[in-house]
């Protein structure tokens, strides 16, 4: 797999906000609000749910993960929601508006340790960022984001998290730790790789970063691409087709093209 394709969906929307379209979800719509960074394999994916549903509009939106509770909880009302690793859902589901027994994992995420492309504080891998030249780590906030709670886990079990404080800086989100790290500000970050690059790569400049490695999978996770249909949506029944659609071999098939595999069977 080439370094280009390592990073994470979360990183591709540097500098650009997502898009916010204010309409309402009705029942001859199927609204779909996912995090920055999936835009290519959902908007096939409703390509897809079209041709068999015709006459229903398939709206697909995009929001910054961690934002989209507080979007919901000011009174935008999708049918579906996804979150690259669940935490973004769990506010939703502390306050019943999604079922928590009907979180549905269509996808699994791996972390990958990058630095930036010259990586003059010399990073090999996570052990080498408690060397002296190593001044910033910065972490995705780990109490809203998948990626910041899987990077705080991980360093943890590697017995890092204690030893790195004085280096962590907390950010906003994963995109804003790829900004540290591309412009220097920062000696290392985590990410995802298997997330849709191809989403937008003019966004993204590749050659100001260098991935380094991943992170062993029995330091955090899983870290499953998560779909939630909400409580109250207007149209429950078409978001639980999606949801088929998701999960069928058709739709993995799409996924895949992103490299967002399916996750492990039971």
């Amino acid at each position: 797999m080439k370094l280009t394709r390592l990073l994470a969906c979360c990183l591709l929307l540097i500098g650009v906000g997502c898009g916010r379209k204010s309409a309402p979800a009705a029942a001859n719509r199927l609204f779909i609000l996912v995090p920055c960074g999936m835009e290519v394999p959902f908007n096939k994916l409703a390509e897809h749910f079209r041709e068999r549903n015709p006459g229903l509009e398939v709206r697909v939106e995009l929001e910054v993960a961690h934002a989209m509770s507080k979007r919901v909880a000011e009174g935008t009302l999708p049918d579906l929601i996804v979150s690259p690793g669940g935490v973004e859902i769990e506010p939703l589901v502390a306050q019943g508006l999604v079922d928590g027994d009907g979180l549905v994992h269509f996808g699994i995420f791996d972390l990958m340790l990058f630095v930036p492309r010259a990586n003059e504080a010399k990073v090999t891998d996570m052990d080498s960022l408690l060397q002296d030249s190593v001044k910033v780590l910065a972490v995705a906030d780990p109490e809203t984001t998948s990626i910041g709670r899987f990077t705080r886990e991980a360093l943890v079990k590697k017995g890092l998290w204690d030893r790195l404080q004085s280096k962590i800086v907390i950010t906003g989100s994963a995109s804003d730790t790829y900004v540290h790290v591309a412009r220097a500000k920062a000696d290392a970050s985590f990410a995802y790789r298997s997330c849709p690059l191809k989403t937008a790569p003019d966004k993204i400049q590749y050659s100001r970063v260098r991935v380094l490695g991943e992170v062993p999978k029995d330091l955090y996770g899983p870290a499953y691409a998560t779909a939630a249909v909400l409580a109250n949506s207007p149209n429950a029944a078409k978001a639980k087709e999606f949801i088929e659609l998701l999960l069928s071999e058709e739709g993995r098939a799409i996924l895949a093209e992103y490299d967002l595999p399916p996750p492990p069977a039971d």
